[in-house]
């Protein structure tokens, strides 16, 4: 079975444990002279996986220039809320464009922080093939480590939005909450780097110091 997926790249953080904006933090140059920030990283994974990619953001002018135009900026009317309103906000504009180019919504849209230094292409392939065994009432696949969800490297089903829409208009904010009275598949990680997430200069610089010891 083959299912439309497409990808949403959250970029509304403030970044301010960090001291800068994450989402344009430099990559170290790879091997074919290139250096990436970690919101093009992200962007590059995404669309390798075949998926139409959306990044949603507050500040979209901020990012216009790094991004191809096959990538979709959406405009975030709710900075400040949160990403589990910025995620309500993302499904209700993917389904409009999505109707808007008279296509299909997609079936499952695969979500992502900007700051995940460590994804890689092999994980999120290994992750799409194994939507094909999620319960049909399962609104979401995502990996679960340290008894918690990672609500923000994962899969979500379309048919997601109505509880979600419903934990938002309830003042729901937290991820853990909602996901706890939803069934939700666990994807596998082989990797745990592929989590990492860096929050302030130190985790950053280690990241960068792992990275060259590899």
């Amino acid at each position: 079975m083959k299912f439309n997926t497409a990808a949403l790249i959250l970029a509304g953080g403030q970044s301010r444990r960090m001291g800068q904006d994450k989402a344009l933090l430099k990559l170290p140059t790879s091997s074919n002279g290139q250096s990436q920030t970690l919101l093009q990283h992200t962007c590059t994974i995404a669309q390798s996986c075949g998926l139409h990619t959306y990044v949603l953001s507050p500040w979209p002018e901020r990012y216009l220039h790094l991004l191809p135009p096959t990538v979709v900026s959406l405009q975030e009317t709710t900075a400040g809320a949160g990403p589990l309103v910025a995620l309500a906000q993302g499904w209700s504009m993917v389904v409009q464009d999505a109707e808007q180019q008279n296509d299909y919504a997609p079936d499952w849209l695969l979500v992502l922080a900007c700051d995940l230094p460590g994804l890689n292409r092999g994980t999120v392939q290994t992750w799409q093939q194994s939507l094909v065994d999620v319960s049909e009432v399962a609104i979401a696949a995502l990996p679960h480590r340290h008894q918690r969800w990672e609500p923000l490297c994962g899969f979500y089903h379309r048919r997601c939005i109505s509880s979600l829409n419903q934990a938002v208009e309830n003042n729901i904010r937290s991820f853990q909450q909602w996901l706890a009275t939803e069934p939700v598949m666990s994807l596998p990680v082989a990797d745990s780097n592929i989590l990492r997430n860096c929050n302030t200069p130190t985790q950053w610089q280690n990241f960068l110091d792992s990275a060259a010891i590899r």
